[in-house]
């Protein structure tokens, strides 16, 4: 399979779903813990209650299909880069971002990832996959309604939101 296609069959799509799934987990336990780190408690929350959700259906689908259990290679996997649609790239985060960026950054993420299973959903070849991409697209639109849930709860920063009056000192 190149990058343009997408899964042709259920083992393959299972294989993508777990990937996504379980990368998003890692990616945002990731970012929690940077912010943690950086005494940024609520995105640091915020970054850690997403990583638990992801996990968990990583998880189900462990359990109830078996996704686990199709290892492919990085190269094999349709997004065509080394990271799935829904992992947030490091490079996008800053130290003191506030809860609204955070949040923008995992809207975008759970829509690449609704993008992408709405595609499989596209060009499916068979019912039987074309029905499991559509269970798929239901809970990333789930994850969609309720990030941008969260994101109603916290207005958009100052401009000035990343001023800080005493910055770490790098070694």
């Amino acid at each position: 399979m190149n990058a343009a296609e997408k899964p042709g069959n259920r083992e393959t799509l299972l294989a993508h779903a777990y990937a996504i799934e379980n990368e998003a987990a890692e990616r945002y336990q990731d970012l929690a813990d940077q912010m943690y780190a950086c005494n940024n408690t609520e995105v640091g929350d915020l970054f850690a209650k997403l990583a638990e959700i992801e996990a968990k259906h990583a998880a189900e689908l462990s359990l109830e299909h078996g996704a686990a259990r199709t290892p492919m290679a990085a190269a094999d996997y349709a997004w065509g880069n080394l990271e799935s649609p829904e992992a947030i790239p490091f490079g996008e985060m800053h130290y003191l971002i506030q809860p609204h960026q955070a949040l923008t950054l995992a809207l975008a993420a759970e829509e690449r990832a609704l993008a992408f299973y709405t595609d499989v959903v596209n060009q499916a070849p068979t019912d039987d996959l074309r029905n499991l991409a559509e269970e798929f697209v239901l809970e990333e639109a789930e994850h969609v309604a309720l990030v941008r849930e969260w994101l109603q709860r916290y207005p958009e920063p100052e401009h000035d939101w990343d001023t800080d009056d005493d910055p770490p000192v790098q070694p």
